[in-house]
């Protein structure tokens, strides 16, 4: 089904500050994953105790999830952003140099909790400030955050080819993150305001039951998604054969197809429902884990990651437009609890595949995307159905 609107969609200050910085977020998310076979080889790390660097984001993620809209209401948006940013640095410098398991999970703690306070505040913001064209935004920050996760299996892995090390790329991006703070310090990020067409916002109120349903998809496909970063490289040198540089340079295609994905998403996104893309992305995305999962060759392994990647591009921007629409007159308290259900898809899903590599192996572990897929696909047709009845303009 098409879209009627019309409206024009404009990118101020403010939505390219938004874009920048969640590229910075998504850059230093995405390269935890791609540099794990160094970090695991240097300290000596199983499969177990390197997915503990993956959960823990989720965990200070769960603290923003449940206090986040109150700090973001008490303190403003602008300075949950600017904070946030900073936190996530000094997570990740403990990450580089604790060398003990307390200092580099903490620091990844630290990093989610940060990290997560700026995405769901400059979340609330775009969404603010474009309403009904909420899902243009959204859909171009993410493609921004694709193009940001797309440099870190370039620069980790070549920064360790040419012999100064992975932690040249994360203070590369540190560097940028500065950079960023001097360029946009003064924008200001507004918060919302009372009066006709702008309820105020209540953290008590309870959401509606059609958000959770969605909510619920959010956490799936984060799980889908970042198992995916986690653990393929780990997959493509275990299962696959590849050599570890070669594995990790490898991810690029999935992040190079994260962002062809995203970019035709957001053209798609102004001729189709949201509902209708998010069905379309969960089935490529299947399509493409089959493959990269079962293929009998090196070659179609590659071809499958880039497959679902494809897919898997537009899951989280789409759901996300769709559970925010819905909860339009609470977007600060939306957004955390989105918050919350991510950050608890991250804290069970890298620990199960983890533990189940170390039990199985990391071929047969890896399979559990799938049927995080499956689950994930049938929710949709149910929410989408519940959707046209409840609200036809948004389905």
């Amino acid at each position: 089904m098409r879209t009627s609107s019309t409206d024009i969609f404009r990118r101020d200050r403010l939505t390219w500050q938004g874009y920048f910085l969640i590229g910075y977020l998504a850059y230093l998310q995405a390269a935890v994953g791609v540099l794990m076979p160094f970090f695991r080889a240097e300290y000596g790390y199983g499969y177990l105790e390197a997915s503990w660097h993956f959960s823990a984001p989720a965990i200070g993620g769960i603290l923003t999830g449940i206090i986040g809209a109150r700090l973001i209401l008490r303190f403003g948006r602008r300075a949950a952003i600017w904070l946030g940013g900073a936190g996530m640095a000094l997570g990740y410098v403990l990450l580089m140099h604790g060398g003990l398991v307390p200092l580099s999970v903490g620091g990844m703690i630290l990093a989610g909790l940060a990290g997560t306070l700026l995405q769901s505040a400059t979340q609330s913001a775009l969404s603010d400030r474009h309403g009904e064209r909420r899902a243009y935004a959204l859909t171009e920050l993410n493609v921004g955050a694709s193009l940001a996760a797309l440099m870190a299996p370039l620069l980790v892995s070549g920064a360790e080819r040419i012999g100064i090390g992975w932690r040249a790329a994360i203070y590369l991006c540190l560097g940028y993150g500065a950079c960023l703070w001097l360029i946009f310090r003064q924008v200001s990020v507004p918060m919302p305001t009372r009066g006709e067409g702008a309820p105020a916002q209540r953290d008590g109120k309870a959401l509606p039951p059609l958000f959770w349903a969605y909510a619920l998809v959010l956490i799936l496909t984060v799980a889908i998604e970042w198992s995916i970063i986690y653990w393929s490289a780990d997959f493509l040198e275990r299962a696959v054969g590849f050599e570890r540089v070669t594995a990790s340079t490898l991810m690029t295609f999935f992040f190079v197809a994260m962002l062809i994905g995203r970019l035709i998403g957001s053209g798609l996104t102004r001729r189709y429902r949201n509902t209708t893309l998010l069905i379309g992305a969960m089935a490529l995305s299947i399509g493409g884990f089959a493959l990269l999962w079962m293929a009998p060759s090196p070659a179609l392994n590659v071809l499958g990651l880039f497959v679902v990647g494809l897919g898997a591009a537009n899951l989280f921007p789409q759901c996300l437009s769709l559970a925010l629409g819905i909860a339009a007159a609470q977007v600060d308290a939306a957004n955390a609890r989105v918050a919350l259900s991510v950050s608890l898809s991250l804290l069970v899903a890298p620990q199960l595949l983890g533990g189940l590599a170390d039990q199985i192996g990391i071929r047969d572990a890896y399979g559990t995307v799938l049927i995080f897929q499956a689950v994930a696909l049938l929710l949709i047709v149910l929410a989408n159905r519940a959707l046209r009845r409840a609200a036809p303009a948004l389905a």
